[in-house]
This record gives C-alpha cells, sequence and structure tokens, in this order.
C-alpha cells in the first residue's frame, strides 16, 4: 500500500454531539469500521481520508493552544465548492468561525472554525497558486480533482509547524511524501513559509517561521480535539514523527 494519511484523530467528549457536527453539518458520511465499537468511536468517509471520532473520558484539550507558533499539528483542511454556504449552515446552528471566508491567493477561498471540542478546522475552495512548484504532476492532480459543487467536503491537508524545516521535511519525505510547491508570505514578519508534500491523496502541509517556536503540547489519552493522524509508512514499522505529532501506522 502506498504511504499516505490514511485518517485525521479527533477526540470528544460526547460522540452524539460530535456525530451531528460531523454528519448533518458538515456533511460527512458516516461508516462503519470493525475495529471501532460505535459507543467508543465513530468514523466518517472524508475521501482520501477518514474522520475518526473518539470518546474521551475526562476530556481536555492540555496544553494545545490556537497559535500557529506552537509546534505539532495545528489544524486540518477539507476541500469544497462552497466555502460560503457551509459556513453559513455552521454558524447558524451555533459553530465558533474563527476566520470568516476571505479570497487568498487568487482563486482560492478559505475560512476557519472549530468543532465542538475545539478542534482547528478549515474549508478551502480552489487550487493553490504555488510560488515555487516542486512537483508539477502533483500540482495539476490538485486542479484536476476539485470537488465538484453538489459533493460533500473532503479532508485535503494536516498543518504542522515545524521547530526545524529540514528536520520535518526530511522525514516526511523519507516515508514517501512528496514535495508539490511551496509559498512564503512575504508580508508577514515571522518569515512564514508553507510547504506541501503530498501524502497519498492528502497534503502534510509544513509551517515554518525564521523565529522560534514554542514546544508542541503534549499527547495525553484523554486530549480532545485534534488528537493525531493514522499514516501509512513503507515497511508498516512505527516511528518518532517530528514535532510532537501522534501518528498510528494505520491499517
Amino acid at each position: 500500500m502506498n504511504s499516505g494519511i490514511r485518517y485525521l484523530e479527533i477526540g470528544a467528549a460526547d460522540l452524539d454531539r460530535s456525530r451531528h457536527f460531523y454528519a448533518e453539518l458538515l456533511g460527512l458520511a458516516e461508516v462503519d469500521r470493525p475495529d471501532a465499537g460505535a459507543a467508543t468511536a465513530c468514523w466518517f468517509d472524508a475521501g482520501p481520508a477518514l474522520v475518526k471520532v473518539v470518546q474521551v473520558v475526562n476530556g481536555d484539550p492540555g496544553e494545545w493552544r490556537d497559535d500557529d507558533l506552537q509546534g505539532g499539528i495545528r489544524h486540518a483542511g477539507f476541500k469544497t465548492a462552497d466555502v460560503d454556504g457551509l459556513i453559513s449552515r455552521l454558524e447558524a446552528a451555533g459553530t465558533r468561525v474563527t476566520a470568516p471566508p476571505r479570497d487568498v491567493l487568487g482563486d482560492v477561498r478559505i475560512a476557519f472554525f472549530l468543532d465542538p471540542d475545539g478542534a482547528r478546522l478549515e474549508l478551502v475552495r480552489g487550487a493553490l497558486a504555488y510560488e515555487r512548484v516542486g512537483s508539477p504532476r502533483l500540482v495539476a492532480a490538485e486542479a484536476a480533482g476539485l470537488p465538484g459543487p453538489d459533493a460533500p467536503p473532503r479532508f485535503d491537508h494536516v498543518g504542522i509547524t515545524a521547530s526545524d524545516f529540514d528536520t520535518t521535511s526530511r522525514y516526511w519525505r523519507s516515508v514517501g511524501y512528496e514535495v508539490i510547491g511551496d509559498i512564503r508570505h512575504h508580508d508577514d514578519p515571522r518569515g512564514f513559509l508553507m510547504t506541501y508534500l503530498g501524502a497519498g491523496g492528502s497534503v502534510v502541509e509544513i509551517f515554518s517561521f525564521d523565529v522560534a517556536t514554542a514546544q508542541p503540547a503534549a499527547w495525553a489519552e484523554n486530549r480532545l480535539g485534534l488528537r493525531g493522524i493514522g499514516v501509512v509508512i513503507p515497511g508498516g514499522a512505527a516511528v518518532d514523527v517530528p514535532d510532537g505529532v501522534h501518528a498510528e501506522v494505520a491499517r
């Protein structure tokens, strides 16, 4: 099996509340998984990857904060043809929208919001215009594979802040991920660079900065919100992932 992201894991204090959020509001279809009991986890089809929502006892977001200068997983992004319509539906249901829809990078439109347990999620419409292209093949595949107007949101990427770009990039390339391209925010005084690596139909989006970053939040079994990812790694061996990213070897 090719390397790549197979699922995003999110911790929930109330599984029924999260089921409603991801199925009824976000529009993802719940699917059965033989390795997950209905009382402790639910899974949603999000295109190239699944969303795994797990019930946690005495849940706590821990040290994670909504600050891209903190290392580790920062957010997860979903592609959609209708950012504004989805945000309107989410907002009407009481979802906290942290960044309303706006146009960026030409034809791309984005918005950010929080799930019921504080997971930071992004909606993206359109294909990115990379400043430097690493793989014309993957750029073309992204542009050709955009969801249609009636398609549900599709998992697109996980954003990770790196404490050392070279170390993080080298790790993900070593497990088979290929650089698609990068975009530098030239007006950001922090020296903000976003580098995108293809991950089996999804993307690892590496955030790196010229200024110092903070330590990742420590991972714990009762962590709410963004918890980690399931990945396929050649050889199937568990490895230490940089930046405090909690990763499981997916089947």
